[in-house]
């Protein structure tokens, strides 16, 4: 069995399905670490997403930007993927920016070895399909809680389902992926325990 060197992106993926040594050195072999500082712009808007990243410590998040104004619509930890879906699944040109919130070490991956690593062994496929999945439910659930969900229900699900955001985030970009103002989450977050 070949020793394969630890990988968050490995461990990550096997959460999905367990992988051959085989399978986990192929992607091994396709995937770069990177470490960048705070404030780096992974994607700027308008710029096909080439790359899938796995944060291995740290912290990022996409946003629309327009005239001035920017809109937070995720924010990653640590532990996650970190990418445009739209625009690595379509290669078509990103309306969203990612930016890196802390020093981050980051796991890469290209999008034509992903398809490769698709093209030649079909249980990377199915995890592929999962994570799509899996993001699009993400995706769903967030875009249902900005429309349904109080502020305050909006703030308590993200204080009980990702503390780590609360704590670390500035306050305007959790504002912001909350759809509030800095206001209404600063009388929220006053009524709370960190």
């Amino acid at each position: 069995m070949p020793n394969i060197p630890e990988n968050g992106l490995l461990n990550f993926l096997q959460k999905f399905e367990h992988l051959p040594a085989e399978v986990l050195s192929a992607v091994d072999s396709c995937t770069s670490r990177i470490a960048l500082p705070k404030k780096t712009i992974l994607l700027k808007k308008g710029k096909i997403c080439d790359n899938l990243y796995f944060i291995e410590k740290g912290m990022a998040r996409n946003y629309y930007k327009a005239e001035e104004k920017e809109l937070t619509i995720d924010i990653t930890v640590e532990g996650a993927l970190l990418t445009s879906f739209s625009s690595f699944v379509s290669r078509q040109p990103s309306n969203e920016v990612i930016e890196l919130m802390e020093d981050c070490q980051l796991v890469a991956i290209h999008y034509n070895d992903l398809q490769q690593l698709y093209q030649t062994y079909p249980v990377m496929e199915r995890i592929g399909r999962l994570i799509a999945e899996h993001n699009y439910n993400s995706l769903k659930d967030h875009n249902y809680m900005l429309k349904f969900n109080s502020t305050t229900e909006r703030y308590e699900y993200l204080f009980n389902n990702k503390i780590e955001i609360i704590r670390r985030a500035p306050i305007g970009i959790i504002a912001s992926y909350l759809g509030m103002s800095i206001e209404t989450l600063s009388r929220i977050r006053s009524k709370h325990e960190i």
